[in-house]
């Protein structure tokens, strides 16, 4: 039975191991744009729209959900400041998170990146991501990394998680993007963008966490081709 993937319940940050078995999850985009499918056993109706439209945004105010983390505002040349960290995961090699290892402060590009001196284009700053893949250019390696960005949780129970995804580079080389929340190492939302979709997402997911859950929000390069693949990746996390 095919229905929308929706809360199969995040990727992962060392010391926690992740597998990623893309073969298995049968995914393939929907429609050019939209949710990614994925076989799941159940009923039908237990699937759910993938954004809630009644939804907004708090602003402030009493009574309302308080932000919990926000990875704009709480963006760092610090490593798990505020509870995020920045990194990737290599799925064809050990798949675990690994910390990016040079910040670049200034300059035309600051940011996280995994390695500098042209080794990879694998980097994240506040609202931006960008994965490396097999297929790149530019001299760098061939090497297929997903850039993560976590939030390690500080709560327990269900919190709401909202954002936007959508391409930053549109130059007409990208074949598109994927992007994941994975909890604890399991997927719990996904979406594959077309490489000129620069209009993207918004999402609103109701997920549950736990007290030290790592919560990964990902990019995949999507069949390992890296090409103009930098696209916006944000993320705030709201109590209910």
């Amino acid at each position: 039975m095919r229905v929308l993937l929706l809360v199969i319940g995040g990727v992962a940050c060392a010391p926690v191991d992740v597998t990623i078995d893309q073969d298995g999850l049968e995914t393939e985009p929907a429609d050019e744009r939209g949710e990614l499918f994925v076989e799941l056993p159940g009923d039908e109706e237990d699937a759910e729209p993938m954004i809630d439209p009644g939804f907004e945004v708090p602003r402030g105010g009493q009574g309302g959900p308080t932000l919990l983390a926000d990875s704009v505002a709480d963006f760092s040349e610090e490593q798990g400041e505020d509870g995020w960290s920045y990194g990737y995961l290599e799925p064809a090699g050990a798949n675990t998170f690994v910390p990016m290892g040079a910040y670049v402060d200034g300059g035309a590009d600051p940011g996280w990146y995994a390695a500098l001196g042209g080794t990879y284009w694998t980097m994240a700053d506040a609202d931006t991501m960008h994965p490396n893949g097999t297929i790149t250019t530019g001299g760098r390696h061939a090497v297929e990394q997903w850039a993560v960005r976590r939030w390690d949780s500080d709560v327990s129970g269900e919190v709401r998680m909202t954002g936007h995804f959508a391409k930053l580079s549109v130059d007409g080389t990208s074949n598109g993007v994927a992007a994941y929340i994975f909890i604890d190492g399991v997927m719990s939302w996904a979406w594959y963008l077309e490489g000129w979709d620069d209009a993207g997402i918004d999402f609103d997911k109701v997920l549950t966490v736990g007290e030290g859950s790592h919560v990964d929000f990902v990019i995949d390069p999507w069949e390992g081709d890296d090409r103009s693949d930098r696209s916006v990746f944000t993320a705030q996390v709201w109590s209910l």
